[in-house]
């Protein structure tokens, strides 16, 4: 007993010699302006949190960014015409700059320090999402496209939410044909180029499924994987994305649903 006491504790002492070490020779540094951030700032400096285009007021369906006051559970005008198939849909940051910019360059230039600080702000909002999700989905990439990015980056956003909310990851839901990409497409073109893309190969034993992705546009990928999730059994679907594009800025609408309340990044 005393010899396993003795291993542990030095065991933690070499830990802490590592960090030390780690922090010293590699100090941790903001993601969005590089400089060295302190223990309880992770990835994100304060005044940089601070200065970050945050969502005030979302509806809850679709996180589309609301500029007036709508009492909480009601959809927003979009989703009463078109109900999207989701309980919910969080998405704390407008994609606008430095978020916009600071996505594609994760996503097509593999500058990967900015995959920490995006994976902290969904772990801040993950109290937000409902306590009977099961299971955490990325948005599939083809294997052509993953092979020639190298990652694929709503994977890489999903392992830390995954491992906070000890889930298991899906990975039989496949994109099996390859698609032109989705930047520049409105919502018609972008519904027609993912028709019929997604594929579940064998079963998933899941009951709500988290999708995961960096940025929500139309909404139509998730949505059509909603739709593969629901033939193959899953009975609910919610959302979690780093960013809402919408045509309204981040400076509009009341703080009605603030994603900023106890967020530690």
């Amino acid at each position: 007993m005393g010899a396993a006491r003795y291993s542990a504790t030095a065991a933690q002492l070499m830990q802490r010699l590592i960090t030390s070490i780690e922090a010293a020779l590699m100090p941790r540094r903001c993601a969005f302006c590089g400089v060295v951030a302190s223990d309880d700032e992770r990835c994100v400096c304060a005044d940089c949190k601070a200065d970050l285009p945050w969502i005030r007021s979302s509806c809850e369906f679709c996180a589309m960014p609301l500029t007036g006051s709508t009492p909480q559970g009601v959809p927003c005008a979009d989703c009463q015409l078109d109900p999207p198939p989701f309980t919910a849909t969080l998405a704390p940051l407008h994609y606008s700059f430095p978020v916009d910019a600071a996505i594609k360059a994760f996503k097509f230039h593999r500058k990967l320090h900015y995959q920490p600080a995006f994976s902290d702000i969904l772990l801040g909002v993950l109290a937000h999402l409902s306590e009977d999700i099961d299971a955490v989905l990325p948005v599939p990439l083809h294997r052509w496209r993953r092979m020639r990015r190298g990652f694929n980056q709503a994977e890489e956003l999903a392992r830390p939410v995954q491992k906070q909310l000890r889930l298991p990851l899906l990975d039989n839901v496949v994109r099996a044909k390859p698609t032109s990409y989705q930047s520049g497409l409105d919502a018609a073109e972008r519904r027609r180029n993912l028709r019929s893309v997604f594929r579940v190969r064998g079963s998933i034993n899941a009951n709500h499924v988290l999708i995961i992705d960096d940025v929500i546009t139309t909404g139509e990928t998730c949505r059509q994987l909603a739709r593969v999730l629901f033939q193959s059994g899953v009975t609910k679907v919610s959302v979690l994305a780093v960013a809402r594009a919408s045509k309204m800025g981040p400076y509009g609408g009341l703080q009605q649903r603030s994603y900023t309340d106890g967020l530690k990044l």
